[in-house]
């Protein structure tokens, strides 16, 4: 199933027989039915090839949900239970290869930790918004994928769990390496390094706590945090730091947690590109050994594109600026607002401003320079610029809460300017789910304005 399809041990399965007892015996029966359903599909999806009777199972716990609640609609404890369930039932269809099916499960879920009143609600609805992200990234929907990276990283940030030691260390540490699988194939490389670093930084504290991972934390570590942090280490040549990685990913396959052969094979390829022929040389022989072709597919990985950054974008802008006698903006703002947004670390678009109030006139100059990179065919550029604006925009209001109606009134027409020309791009690119995920952020940003 592959470190998506893993249950979280401490969230994933809250216990349906944690809800309340009552005297009614028809209530306690479609408990104990709705209870048994849930455990039983819980119990199938530790194997793969028992996903469908995981399935199955967990429909006929919702159907009994469905009738509990139709008797007691606001029992909080009913509405833990729900998001346990939708939590579970999401893994498996994201097992299946169902990632719609899925994305509504999380969705659902989401809404059920909130009615449930819980103190750790918004904890547990930000596990769901990082799987749902990851869902929203296969689907092709990176707004509604990213938006969900920053709210799931908020919410730890909020509770503090960037300290070490934190009880929620592994749970952060689990959330940063799944933010980084999203980033990578969606997002900003930038950002993906900057979330797989410090996975894989948690990581590390949590071995010299304990002296050791458990299986399940392992293999975050390695699938996600440090699958995507060795490849992006090897992109801008940090060969010491990727092999760094590569190592622990080997180890931790030798022990049995992850591929071996693949993790051989990337070590042994790093080797080589960074000058070290001689070490290389055993190593890809035995990736051979223990994986044929494992080689040449890592090579191929290897060669894959990597869409631009926010900070290669805007210096992308900046030459066309440079070049223009007539320039829309000077290319000195888009080199300030390129340090500004981008020469600090970030994770999320929550990071890249912490102040709503002097962004307007940014979010314009953004657009401006995002324009003018449409207009000169740089497509990719303009989109990542555009989607950025967009997800500031969307963090800034989402942050100011109850005095949001203060932002909108300057923040508006920048942000539909950074969502009109997201849309342009996302024709230009041929890519429908962009395009259907831009207009699915236009519709409910035009809402709030309309309603502001």
């Amino acid at each position: 199933m592959g470190f998506f399809g893993r249950r979280d041990k401490r969230r994933t399965a809250p216990q349906p027989d944690t809800i309340a007892r009552t005297a009614d015996a028809d209530p306690e029966r479609l408990k104990r039915l709705a209870r048994e359903a849930y455990e039983e599909g819980v119990g199938h999806q530790v194997l793969p090839s028992r996903a469908r009777a995981a399935l199955d199972a967990f429909d006929r716990s919702a159907a009994r949900l469905d009738d509990l609640s139709a008797t007691a609609p606001d029992d909080p404890e009913l509405w833990r239970m729900r998001g346990a369930l939708l939590y579970a039932r999401a893994s498996t269809r994201l097992a299946l290869d169902r990632p719609e099916e899925a994305t509504a499960d999380l969705t659902a879920c989401v809404d059920a930790y909130g009615r449930s009143g819980l103190p750790d609600a918004a904890l547990l609805a930000a596990d769901a918004l990082i799987r749902r992200a990851r869902a929203y990234g296969e689907a092709g929907r990176p707004m509604a994928a990213l938006a969900d990276v920053d709210r799931a990283i908020g919410a730890y940030v909020q509770a503090g769990a960037y300290a070490s030691p934190h009880p929620l260390l592994p749970d952060f540490a689990r959330v940063l390496a799944l933010a980084a699988t999203v980033h990578l194939k969606v997002g900003d490389a930038d950002q993906a390094l900057a979330c797989a670093r410090q996975s894989l930084a948690r990581y590390q504290d949590l071995t010299r706590q304990r002296g050791g991972l458990d299986r399940e934390e392992a293999g975050y570590m390695t699938d996600a945090a440090g699958d995507t942090a060795s490849r992006l280490e090897a992109a801008r040549g940090n060969w010491d730091a990727a092999l760094a990685v590569n190592q622990v990913v080997r180890e931790a396959a030798e022990a049995g947690v992850g591929d071996l052969g693949r993790a051989l094979a990337r070590e042994g390829l790093h080797l080589r590109l960074s000058g070290r022929a001689r070490q290389a040389e055993p190593v890809l022989a035995r990736a051979e050994e223990v994986a044929p072709d494992s080689v040449a597919r890592e090579e191929e990985r290897a060669a894959l594109p990597l869409p631009p950054s926010l900070a290669q974008a805007l210096s992308a802008g900046e030459s066309l600026l440079r070049e223009r006698k007539d320039a829309p903006l000077r290319p000195e703002e888009s080199a300030r607002l390129r340090k500004e947004l981008t020469e600090h670390e970030s994770y999320s678009a929550s990071v890249r401003v912490r102040s709503g109030t002097a962004f307007a006139p940014e979010a314009a100059a953004l657009t401006t320079v995002a324009d003018l990179l449409l207009r000169e065919g740089h497509v990719a550029e303009a989109w990542r610029i555009a989607l950025e604006t967009h997800l500031i925009c969307d963090s800034l209001v989402r942050r100011a809460a109850d005095g949001h109606e203060d932002l909108l009134p300057t923040l508006g027409g920048p942000w539909r300017d950074a969502l009109a020309i997201a849309s342009r791009a996302a024709l230009a690119a041929g890519r429908e789910s962009f395009v259907e995920d831009v207009a699915a952020a236009t519709k409910a940003v035009r809402a709030m304005l309309e309603k502001a």
